[in-house]
Protein backbone atom coordinates (compact mmCIF):
# COMPACT_ATOMS: atom_id res chain seq x y z
CA UNK A 1 0.00 0.00 0.00
CA UNK A 2 1.28 3.05 -0.60
CA UNK A 3 1.27 6.08 0.97
CA UNK A 4 -2.50 7.30 0.34
CA UNK A 5 -4.95 9.71 2.57
CA UNK A 6 -6.04 7.06 4.84
CA UNK A 7 -5.16 3.82 6.15
CA UNK A 8 -6.77 0.33 5.24
CA UNK A 9 -9.10 -0.89 7.82
CA UNK A 10 -6.81 -3.70 8.49
CA UNK A 11 -3.51 -1.42 9.34
CA UNK A 12 -5.27 0.88 11.20
CA UNK A 13 -6.74 -1.97 13.61
CA UNK A 14 -3.02 -3.05 13.65
CA UNK A 15 -2.15 0.72 14.41
CA UNK A 16 -4.52 0.50 17.23
CA UNK A 17 -3.57 -2.96 19.08
CA UNK A 18 0.39 -2.07 18.91
CA UNK A 19 -0.85 1.20 20.91
CA UNK A 20 -2.97 -0.61 22.97
CA UNK A 21 0.27 -3.05 23.47
CA UNK A 22 2.79 -0.15 23.84
CA UNK A 23 1.16 2.09 25.96
CA UNK A 24 -2.37 0.96 27.31
CA UNK A 25 -3.75 3.86 25.51
CA UNK A 26 -6.90 2.94 23.97
CA UNK A 27 -7.82 4.85 20.98
CA UNK A 28 -11.58 5.83 21.25
CA UNK A 29 -13.81 5.83 17.39
CA UNK A 30 -14.58 9.56 17.51
CA UNK A 31 -10.55 10.43 17.89
CA UNK A 32 -9.43 7.72 15.18
CA UNK A 33 -9.42 9.91 11.90
CA UNK A 34 -7.30 12.33 14.13
CA UNK A 35 -4.85 9.43 14.89
CA UNK A 36 -5.11 8.47 11.08
CA UNK A 37 -3.87 12.10 10.64
CA UNK A 38 -1.37 11.92 13.20
CA UNK A 39 0.61 8.82 11.92
CA UNK A 40 0.18 10.54 8.24
CA UNK A 41 2.25 13.72 9.03
CA UNK A 42 4.44 11.36 11.03
CA UNK A 43 4.90 9.30 8.02
CA UNK A 44 5.35 12.20 5.66
CA UNK A 45 7.92 13.97 8.06
CA UNK A 46 10.03 10.78 8.09
CA UNK A 47 9.91 10.57 4.18
CA UNK A 48 8.41 6.67 4.82
CA UNK A 49 7.30 4.91 1.86
CA UNK A 50 4.71 3.53 3.23
CA UNK A 51 2.38 3.05 6.21
CA UNK A 52 3.41 -0.22 6.88
CA UNK A 53 7.10 1.06 6.72
CA UNK A 54 6.26 3.33 10.00
CA UNK A 55 4.55 0.50 11.89
CA UNK A 56 7.49 -1.94 10.99
CA UNK A 57 9.45 1.16 13.07
CA UNK A 58 7.26 1.16 15.59
CA UNK A 59 7.24 -2.62 16.25
CA UNK A 60 10.84 -2.97 16.82
CA UNK A 61 12.81 -2.77 19.35
CA UNK A 62 15.76 -0.16 18.84
CA UNK A 63 16.84 2.57 19.70
CA UNK A 64 14.98 4.65 16.72
CA UNK A 65 11.67 3.14 17.48
CA UNK A 66 11.93 4.30 21.38
CA UNK A 67 12.37 7.83 20.04
CA UNK A 68 9.69 7.67 17.71
CA UNK A 69 7.47 6.69 20.32
CA UNK A 70 8.19 9.37 22.52
CA UNK A 71 7.12 11.48 20.11
CA UNK A 72 4.26 9.65 19.22
CA UNK A 73 3.12 9.66 22.84
CA UNK A 74 2.73 13.48 23.09
CA UNK A 75 0.23 13.53 20.35
CA UNK A 76 -1.64 10.75 21.78
CA UNK A 77 -2.16 12.39 25.45
CA UNK A 78 -3.99 15.31 26.89
CA UNK A 79 -1.05 17.00 29.31
CA UNK A 80 -3.82 19.20 30.40
CA UNK A 81 -3.58 20.02 34.31
CA UNK A 82 -2.84 22.82 36.85
CA UNK A 83 -2.07 23.50 40.25
CA UNK A 84 -4.96 21.97 42.80
CA UNK A 85 -6.77 20.29 40.47
CA UNK A 86 -10.03 19.20 42.23
CA UNK A 87 -9.54 20.89 45.37
CA UNK A 88 -12.17 17.83 47.36
CA UNK A 89 -9.52 15.77 46.55
CA UNK A 90 -6.96 17.88 47.82
CA UNK A 91 -8.84 18.77 50.67
CA UNK A 92 -9.09 14.91 51.93
CA UNK A 93 -5.66 14.78 51.36
CA UNK A 94 -4.89 17.84 53.52
CA UNK A 95 -7.52 17.03 56.47
CA UNK A 96 -7.23 13.24 56.38
CA UNK A 97 -4.51 11.19 54.28
CA UNK A 98 -1.59 13.36 54.63
CA UNK A 99 -2.20 13.91 58.62
CA UNK A 100 -2.60 10.25 59.00
CA UNK A 101 0.76 9.66 57.08
CA UNK A 102 2.80 11.93 59.13
CA UNK A 103 1.53 10.00 62.21
CA UNK A 104 2.39 6.96 60.73
CA UNK A 105 6.08 7.64 60.10
CA UNK A 106 6.72 9.96 62.97
CA UNK A 107 9.51 7.51 64.60
CA UNK A 108 11.03 7.30 61.26
CA UNK A 109 10.23 11.00 59.51
CA UNK A 110 10.56 9.97 56.04
CA UNK A 111 7.34 10.17 53.81
CA UNK A 112 7.38 8.50 49.61
CA UNK A 113 4.97 9.88 47.67
CA UNK A 114 4.42 9.22 43.96
CA UNK A 115 2.51 11.24 41.09
CA UNK A 116 1.33 8.97 38.27
CA UNK A 117 0.76 10.66 34.96
CA UNK A 118 2.06 13.95 36.50
CA UNK A 119 2.47 15.40 33.13
CA UNK A 120 4.06 18.87 33.18
CA UNK A 121 4.40 18.86 36.85
CA UNK A 122 1.41 20.44 38.70
CA UNK A 123 0.25 17.97 40.95
CA UNK A 124 3.69 16.99 42.10
CA UNK A 125 4.41 20.13 43.02
CA UNK A 126 1.05 20.80 45.13
CA UNK A 127 1.65 17.66 46.67
CA UNK A 128 5.32 19.26 47.74
CA UNK A 129 2.99 22.46 48.68
CA UNK A 130 0.75 21.03 51.05
CA UNK A 131 3.36 18.86 52.96
CA UNK A 132 5.72 21.96 53.26
CA UNK A 133 2.05 24.05 55.07
CA UNK A 134 1.50 21.15 57.18
CA UNK A 135 4.54 19.95 58.40
CA UNK A 136 6.16 22.86 60.96
CA UNK A 137 9.43 20.82 61.25
CA UNK A 138 9.92 19.51 57.87
CA UNK A 139 13.57 20.55 58.03
CA UNK A 140 13.46 17.25 60.45
CA UNK A 141 12.22 14.86 57.82
CA UNK A 142 13.04 13.17 54.80
CA UNK A 143 10.23 13.77 51.95
CA UNK A 144 10.60 12.32 48.39
CA UNK A 145 7.51 13.51 46.09
CA UNK A 146 8.52 11.34 42.26
CA UNK A 147 6.35 12.72 39.60
CA UNK A 148 6.45 9.87 36.57
CA UNK A 149 5.32 10.22 32.95
CA UNK A 150 5.29 8.67 29.63
CA UNK A 151 5.79 11.91 28.15
CA UNK A 152 8.94 12.56 27.75
CA UNK A 153 8.50 16.36 26.65
CA UNK A 154 6.10 17.16 29.53
CA UNK A 155 8.42 16.14 32.04
CA UNK A 156 11.49 18.74 30.34
CA UNK A 157 8.68 21.34 31.34
CA UNK A 158 8.17 19.62 34.61
CA UNK A 159 11.60 19.95 35.75
CA UNK A 160 12.12 23.69 34.55
CA UNK A 161 9.17 24.36 37.41
CA UNK A 162 8.04 27.29 35.05
CA UNK A 163 4.29 27.78 34.35
CA UNK A 164 2.16 30.80 32.86
CA UNK A 165 -1.03 31.89 34.69
CA UNK A 166 -3.52 28.92 32.67
CA UNK A 167 -1.66 26.61 35.36
CA UNK A 168 -3.52 28.86 38.50
CA UNK A 169 -6.84 28.87 37.32
CA UNK A 170 -9.02 28.08 40.54
CA UNK A 171 -6.11 28.06 43.27
CA UNK A 172 -5.86 30.17 46.47
CA UNK A 173 -3.56 33.70 45.41
CA UNK A 174 -1.71 33.02 48.98
CA UNK A 175 -0.01 29.44 47.08
CA UNK A 176 1.00 31.54 44.25
CA UNK A 177 1.83 34.63 46.03
CA UNK A 178 4.10 32.22 48.87
CA UNK A 179 5.55 29.46 46.65
CA UNK A 180 6.25 31.31 43.49
CA UNK A 181 8.55 34.38 41.75
CA UNK A 182 7.53 35.85 38.66
CA UNK A 183 9.49 36.71 36.02
CA UNK A 184 8.60 37.99 32.56
CA UNK A 185 4.84 37.09 33.27
CA UNK A 186 5.68 33.27 34.23
CA UNK A 187 5.84 32.08 37.56
CA UNK A 188 8.95 29.99 38.90
CA UNK A 189 8.16 27.62 41.30
CA UNK A 190 10.20 28.19 44.83
CA UNK A 191 13.54 26.54 44.91
CA UNK A 192 12.14 24.98 48.55
CA UNK A 193 9.37 23.14 46.89
CA UNK A 194 11.50 22.14 43.12
CA UNK A 195 13.86 20.18 45.51
CA UNK A 196 11.32 18.60 47.30
CA UNK A 197 10.24 16.73 44.05
CA UNK A 198 12.02 14.58 41.06
CA UNK A 199 10.86 13.05 37.87
CA UNK A 200 10.76 10.03 36.28
CA UNK A 201 10.07 9.06 32.20
CA UNK A 202 7.73 5.61 32.98
CA UNK A 203 5.77 3.86 31.03
CA UNK A 204 2.99 2.68 33.37
CA UNK A 205 2.06 -0.43 31.08
CA UNK A 206 5.35 -2.08 30.20
CA UNK A 207 7.73 -0.86 32.14
CA UNK A 208 8.82 -2.66 35.36
CA UNK A 209 8.68 -1.07 38.80
CA UNK A 210 11.21 -3.07 40.41
CA UNK A 211 13.61 -0.77 38.18
CA UNK A 212 16.10 0.54 40.67
CA UNK A 213 16.33 3.79 38.59
CA UNK A 214 13.00 4.61 39.63
CA UNK A 215 12.98 4.14 43.17
CA UNK A 216 9.15 2.87 42.90
CA UNK A 217 8.87 0.89 46.49
CA UNK A 218 7.49 1.42 50.13
CA UNK A 219 5.35 4.27 49.02
CA UNK A 220 2.98 5.59 51.45
CA UNK A 221 1.05 7.48 48.81
CA UNK A 222 0.24 6.71 45.15
CA UNK A 223 -1.37 9.61 43.51
CA UNK A 224 -3.09 8.34 39.36
CA UNK A 225 -5.69 10.44 38.02
CA UNK A 226 -7.29 10.67 34.94
CA UNK A 227 -5.12 8.25 33.72
CA UNK A 228 -7.31 5.01 33.85
CA UNK A 229 -10.05 6.17 31.89
CA UNK A 230 -7.61 5.87 28.93
CA UNK A 231 -6.73 2.23 29.53
CA UNK A 232 -8.73 -0.84 28.65
CA UNK A 233 -9.37 -3.82 31.65
CA UNK A 234 -6.58 -5.50 31.24
CA UNK A 235 -4.23 -2.61 31.62
CA UNK A 236 -5.88 -1.64 34.44
CA UNK A 237 -5.53 -4.98 35.99
CA UNK A 238 -1.99 -4.73 35.22
CA UNK A 239 -1.66 -1.45 36.48
CA UNK A 240 -3.54 -1.67 39.43
CA UNK A 241 -1.14 -4.73 40.55
CA UNK A 242 2.28 -2.87 39.85
CA UNK A 243 0.64 -0.20 42.29
CA UNK A 244 -0.17 -2.78 44.99
CA UNK A 245 3.13 -3.95 45.14
CA UNK A 246 4.94 -0.73 45.07
CA UNK A 247 2.39 0.90 47.94
CA UNK A 248 3.35 -0.41 51.61
CA UNK A 249 0.83 -1.65 53.50
CA UNK A 250 -1.72 0.64 54.78
CA UNK A 251 -0.36 2.56 51.78
CA UNK A 252 -2.95 4.80 50.01
CA UNK A 253 -4.02 5.22 46.63
CA UNK A 254 -5.72 7.79 45.28
CA UNK A 255 -7.60 8.00 41.48
CA UNK A 256 -9.86 10.22 39.89
CA UNK A 257 -13.41 9.77 40.73
CA UNK A 258 -15.37 6.55 39.85
CA UNK A 259 -12.32 5.36 36.65
CA UNK A 260 -12.24 1.87 38.99
CA UNK A 261 -15.65 1.77 39.24
CA UNK A 262 -15.99 -1.61 38.57
CA UNK A 263 -12.98 -3.08 38.94
CA UNK A 264 -11.31 -6.05 41.39
CA UNK A 265 -10.25 -4.00 43.99
CA UNK A 266 -10.13 -6.83 46.93
CA UNK A 267 -6.82 -6.00 47.31
CA UNK A 268 -7.34 -2.47 49.02
CA UNK A 269 -9.64 -1.16 51.71
CA UNK A 270 -12.12 1.34 50.28
CA UNK A 271 -12.07 4.20 52.60
CA UNK A 272 -15.31 6.66 51.97
CA UNK A 273 -14.10 10.52 52.86
CA UNK A 274 -16.50 13.26 52.27
CA UNK A 275 -15.20 14.49 49.06
CA UNK A 276 -13.53 11.62 47.71
CA UNK A 277 -12.85 7.71 47.61
CA UNK A 278 -9.49 6.13 48.84
CA UNK A 279 -8.31 2.73 48.53
CA UNK A 280 -5.92 1.62 51.04
CA UNK A 281 -3.67 -1.41 50.77
CA UNK A 282 -4.36 -3.99 53.57
CA UNK A 283 -1.86 -4.56 56.49
CA UNK A 284 -2.48 -7.97 58.19
CA UNK A 285 -5.31 -8.80 60.52
CA UNK A 286 -3.95 -7.45 64.25
CA UNK A 287 -2.34 -4.10 62.57
CA UNK A 288 -6.04 -3.88 60.61
CA UNK A 289 -7.71 -4.10 63.93
CA UNK A 290 -5.30 -1.50 66.07
CA UNK A 291 -5.76 1.06 62.94
CA UNK A 292 -9.70 1.08 63.39
CA UNK A 293 -9.56 1.72 66.66
CA UNK A 294 -7.08 4.37 65.95
CA UNK A 295 -8.63 6.28 62.71
CA UNK A 296 -11.96 7.14 64.09
CA UNK A 297 -12.21 9.64 60.48
CA UNK A 298 -12.53 6.74 57.93
CA UNK A 299 -15.04 4.70 57.18
CA UNK A 300 -14.09 1.27 56.04
CA UNK A 301 -16.09 -0.82 53.13
CA UNK A 302 -15.11 -4.53 53.36
CA UNK A 303 -15.30 -6.05 49.60
CA UNK A 304 -18.98 -6.52 49.81
CA UNK A 305 -20.25 -3.55 51.61
CA UNK A 306 -19.01 -1.72 48.06
CA UNK A 307 -21.53 -1.22 45.22
CA UNK A 308 -23.07 -3.87 43.76
CA UNK A 309 -20.80 -5.61 41.59
CA UNK A 310 -20.52 -4.74 37.48
CA UNK A 311 -18.56 -6.87 35.81
CA UNK A 312 -16.38 -5.26 32.77
CA UNK A 313 -17.72 -1.37 33.43
CA UNK A 314 -15.37 0.40 30.30
CA UNK A 315 -15.42 3.90 29.52
CA UNK A 316 -17.76 3.92 27.01
CA UNK A 317 -20.64 2.02 29.46
CA UNK A 318 -19.95 5.13 31.60
CA UNK A 319 -20.32 7.32 29.22
CA UNK A 320 -23.84 6.51 27.73
CA UNK A 321 -24.80 6.50 31.47
CA UNK A 322 -26.46 8.83 33.83
CA UNK A 323 -23.78 10.56 36.21
CA UNK A 324 -22.68 9.07 38.90
CA UNK A 325 -24.30 10.11 42.29
CA UNK A 326 -21.21 12.12 44.25
CA UNK A 327 -20.37 9.35 46.96
CA UNK A 328 -21.98 10.59 50.44
CA UNK A 329 -20.35 11.05 53.60
CA UNK A 330 -23.75 9.37 55.12
CA UNK A 331 -24.82 6.31 53.02
CA UNK A 332 -27.68 3.38 53.53
CA UNK A 333 -27.18 -0.19 52.66
CA UNK A 334 -29.18 -3.05 51.16
CA UNK A 335 -29.34 -6.47 52.32
CA UNK A 336 -27.03 -7.51 49.42
CA UNK A 337 -24.29 -4.95 50.54
CA UNK A 338 -23.66 -6.60 54.07
CA UNK A 339 -23.05 -4.83 57.40
CA UNK A 340 -19.74 -5.32 58.64
CA UNK A 341 -19.38 -1.23 58.21
CA UNK A 342 -18.84 0.53 61.31
CA UNK A 343 -22.20 1.57 63.21
CA UNK A 344 -20.88 5.31 62.89
CA UNK A 345 -19.64 7.53 60.51
CA UNK A 346 -17.14 10.42 61.73
CA UNK A 347 -17.31 13.91 60.91
CA UNK A 348 -14.80 16.17 60.43
CA UNK A 349 -14.56 17.05 64.01
CA UNK A 350 -14.64 13.03 65.11
CA UNK A 351 -18.12 14.01 66.02
CA UNK A 352 -20.14 10.77 65.71
CA UNK A 353 -22.94 10.95 63.52
CA UNK A 354 -25.29 8.06 63.48
CA UNK A 355 -25.99 6.52 59.76
CA UNK A 356 -29.28 8.58 58.15
CA UNK A 357 -31.97 6.29 57.28
CA UNK A 358 -33.19 6.08 53.87
CA UNK A 359 -36.27 8.10 54.91
CA UNK A 360 -34.19 10.97 56.14
CA UNK A 361 -31.76 10.58 52.89
CA UNK A 362 -35.07 10.85 50.30
CA UNK A 363 -36.15 13.40 52.30
CA UNK A 364 -32.62 15.42 52.11
CA UNK A 365 -32.49 14.81 48.55
CA UNK A 366 -35.91 16.08 47.78
CA UNK A 367 -35.48 19.13 49.73
CA UNK A 368 -32.41 19.99 47.46
CA UNK A 369 -34.01 18.71 44.30
CA UNK A 370 -36.37 21.44 45.42
CA UNK A 371 -34.29 24.51 45.47
CA UNK A 372 -32.91 23.40 42.35
CA UNK A 373 -36.61 23.41 40.63
CA UNK A 374 -37.02 26.75 42.25
CA UNK A 375 -33.20 28.02 41.04
CA UNK A 376 -34.31 26.79 37.19
CA UNK A 377 -37.53 29.14 37.35
CA UNK A 378 -36.16 31.82 38.70
CA UNK A 379 -33.11 31.80 35.61
CA UNK A 380 -35.85 31.92 33.38
CA UNK A 381 -37.63 35.28 34.61
CA UNK A 382 -33.82 36.51 35.18
CA UNK A 383 -33.77 36.73 39.15
CA UNK A 384 -29.89 36.19 39.02
CA UNK A 385 -30.18 37.74 42.54
CA UNK A 386 -31.68 35.62 44.48
CA UNK A 387 -30.75 32.51 42.12
CA UNK A 388 -27.26 33.24 43.38
CA UNK A 389 -28.56 33.55 46.77
CA UNK A 390 -30.61 30.04 47.05
CA UNK A 391 -27.41 28.27 45.67
CA UNK A 392 -25.23 29.69 48.12
CA UNK A 393 -27.21 28.66 51.04
CA UNK A 394 -27.64 25.41 49.32
CA UNK A 395 -23.77 24.57 48.99
CA UNK A 396 -23.46 25.47 52.43
CA UNK A 397 -25.18 22.53 53.16
CA UNK A 398 -24.88 20.23 50.54
CA UNK A 399 -21.31 20.82 48.94
CA UNK A 400 -21.19 18.24 46.87
CA UNK A 401 -24.11 18.94 44.76
CA UNK A 402 -23.24 18.63 41.22
CA UNK A 403 -26.89 21.01 39.89
CA UNK A 404 -25.88 23.50 42.31
CA UNK A 405 -22.50 24.37 41.17
CA UNK A 406 -23.49 23.40 37.42
CA UNK A 407 -26.10 26.40 37.96
CA UNK A 408 -24.39 28.80 40.11
CA UNK A 409 -21.97 28.92 36.93
CA UNK A 410 -24.66 29.10 34.39
CA UNK A 411 -26.19 32.10 36.65
CA UNK A 412 -22.79 33.84 36.52
CA UNK A 413 -22.43 33.57 32.84
CA UNK A 414 -25.26 35.04 32.05
CA UNK A 415 -24.84 37.83 33.94
CA UNK A 416 -20.96 38.18 32.65
CA UNK A 417 -19.23 37.31 35.39
CA UNK A 418 -17.05 34.95 33.54
CA UNK A 419 -14.43 34.18 35.62
CA UNK A 420 -16.84 32.94 38.61
CA UNK A 421 -18.73 31.01 36.13
CA UNK A 422 -15.38 29.04 35.10
CA UNK A 423 -14.59 28.55 38.59
CA UNK A 424 -17.92 27.28 39.43
CA UNK A 425 -17.39 24.93 36.12
CA UNK A 426 -14.50 23.40 37.77
CA UNK A 427 -16.11 22.57 41.09
CA UNK A 428 -19.05 20.96 39.53
CA UNK A 429 -16.34 18.55 36.76
CA UNK A 430 -14.53 18.01 40.30
CA UNK A 431 -17.59 16.10 41.29
CA UNK A 432 -18.43 14.80 38.31
CA UNK A 433 -15.73 15.18 35.58
CA UNK A 434 -17.21 12.77 32.97
CA UNK A 435 -20.12 15.49 32.99
CA UNK A 436 -20.76 17.83 29.75
CA UNK A 437 -22.94 20.27 30.01
CA UNK A 438 -20.27 22.38 32.40
CA UNK A 439 -18.11 21.37 28.98
CA UNK A 440 -20.58 23.39 26.97
CA UNK A 441 -20.72 25.95 29.19
CA UNK A 442 -17.15 26.75 28.94
CA UNK A 443 -16.69 26.40 25.50
CA UNK A 444 -19.81 28.96 25.05
CA UNK A 445 -17.60 31.14 27.42
CA UNK A 446 -14.43 30.53 25.40
CA UNK A 447 -16.26 31.30 22.09
CA UNK A 448 -17.80 34.62 23.46
CA UNK A 449 -14.19 35.57 24.78
CA UNK A 450 -13.04 34.83 21.21
CA UNK A 451 -10.82 32.30 22.23
CA UNK A 452 -12.09 29.88 19.33
CA UNK A 453 -9.13 27.57 19.77
CA UNK A 454 -9.98 26.83 23.36
CA UNK A 455 -13.63 26.37 22.42
CA UNK A 456 -13.11 23.97 19.87
CA UNK A 457 -10.89 21.64 22.51
CA UNK A 458 -13.28 22.03 24.71
CA UNK A 459 -16.55 21.28 21.90
CA UNK A 460 -13.94 18.12 21.51
CA UNK A 461 -13.42 16.77 24.92
CA UNK A 462 -17.04 16.53 24.51
CA UNK A 463 -17.15 14.28 21.65
CA UNK A 464 -14.14 12.03 23.74
CA UNK A 465 -16.99 11.65 26.37
CA UNK A 466 -20.19 11.63 24.22
CA UNK A 467 -19.09 10.66 20.93
CA UNK A 468 -22.26 10.67 19.72
CA UNK A 469 -23.34 14.17 20.61
CA UNK A 470 -24.75 16.22 17.80
CA UNK A 471 -24.56 19.36 19.54
CA UNK A 472 -20.77 19.60 19.61
CA UNK A 473 -20.25 18.42 16.45
CA UNK A 474 -22.41 21.52 15.16
CA UNK A 475 -20.95 23.82 17.18
CA UNK A 476 -17.40 22.97 16.10
CA UNK A 477 -18.78 23.08 12.53
CA UNK A 478 -20.40 26.83 13.36
CA UNK A 479 -16.62 27.74 14.99
CA UNK A 480 -14.67 26.09 11.82
CA UNK A 481 -17.48 28.47 9.44
CA UNK A 482 -16.50 31.46 11.54
CA UNK A 483 -12.68 30.49 10.71
CA UNK A 484 -13.46 30.36 7.20
CA UNK A 485 -12.05 26.70 7.40
CA UNK A 486 -13.97 25.24 4.38
CA UNK A 487 -12.21 21.49 4.59
CA UNK A 488 -12.65 20.77 8.41
CA UNK A 489 -16.37 22.09 8.23
CA UNK A 490 -16.52 19.83 5.43
CA UNK A 491 -15.13 16.93 7.15
CA UNK A 492 -17.59 17.73 10.61
CA UNK A 493 -20.55 17.46 8.56
CA UNK A 494 -20.11 14.15 7.20
CA UNK A 495 -19.40 12.64 10.32
CA UNK A 496 -22.78 14.42 11.78
CA UNK A 497 -23.99 13.04 8.62
CA UNK A 498 -22.84 9.06 8.87
CA UNK A 499 -24.02 9.67 13.13
CA UNK A 500 -27.25 10.05 12.04
CA UNK A 501 -27.81 7.51 9.97
CA UNK A 502 -27.05 5.32 12.60
CA UNK A 503 -29.99 6.78 14.99
CA UNK A 504 -33.90 6.44 13.91
CA UNK A 505 -35.04 8.93 11.18
CA UNK A 506 -37.89 10.29 13.37
CA UNK A 507 -35.19 11.24 16.41
CA UNK A 508 -35.89 14.64 17.46
CA UNK A 509 -32.33 16.59 17.25
CA UNK A 510 -32.81 18.83 19.66
CA UNK A 511 -29.62 20.33 19.32
CA UNK A 512 -31.03 21.33 16.08
CA UNK A 513 -34.22 23.51 15.98
CA UNK A 514 -36.08 20.29 16.99
CA UNK A 515 -35.70 18.67 13.78
CA UNK A 516 -35.99 14.93 13.10
CA UNK A 517 -33.28 12.89 12.20
CA UNK A 518 -33.97 13.01 8.48
CA UNK A 519 -34.55 16.41 8.07
CA UNK A 520 -31.24 17.31 9.97
CA UNK A 521 -29.54 14.91 6.94
CA UNK A 522 -31.27 15.94 4.42
CA UNK A 523 -29.59 19.99 5.71
CA UNK A 524 -26.52 18.85 5.98
CA UNK A 525 -26.21 17.04 2.53
CA UNK A 526 -27.69 20.17 0.70
CA UNK A 527 -25.14 22.34 2.29
CA UNK A 528 -21.89 19.69 1.31
CA UNK A 529 -23.40 19.54 -2.06
CA UNK A 530 -23.70 23.58 -2.13
CA UNK A 531 -19.94 23.66 -1.82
Amino acid sequence: MSNTESLSVELKQAFLRLIAQQTGLVIKEADQDNLIETILVRIKFLKFGSPESYYQLLESSNIESNQEWQKLVILLTNTETYFWRDKGQFNTLKDYIIPKIIQQQNDHKTIRICSAGCSTGEEPYSLAILIHKIIPDLENWKVKILGIDINKYALETAKKGIYSSWSFRNINPDIKRDYFRVINNSYHIDDRIKKMVTFKRVNLVNDSFNNQNYDLKYLDLLICRNVFIYFDSSAKAKVLDKFYDTLKPLGYLLTGHAELYGHNLSKFQTKVFPESLVYQRKADQRKANNLILKTPPLVSLSSEAKSPPVKNLSLDVLQKSPPLEPQPITATFSNTQKTNVATDIWSVDDTPINIINSQENTKLKKTAQEVITEVEILLQKYDYDLAIKQLTNLLKIDPTNFQAYYLMAQTHANIGKYEEAINYCQKALDIDYLAVSPYYLLAQIAEEQGNLVEAKQILKKIIYIEPYSIRAYLDIIHIYQKEGNQKQTLKMKQSVINILKQLSPKTIIKESKNMTTAELIIKLETELNDY
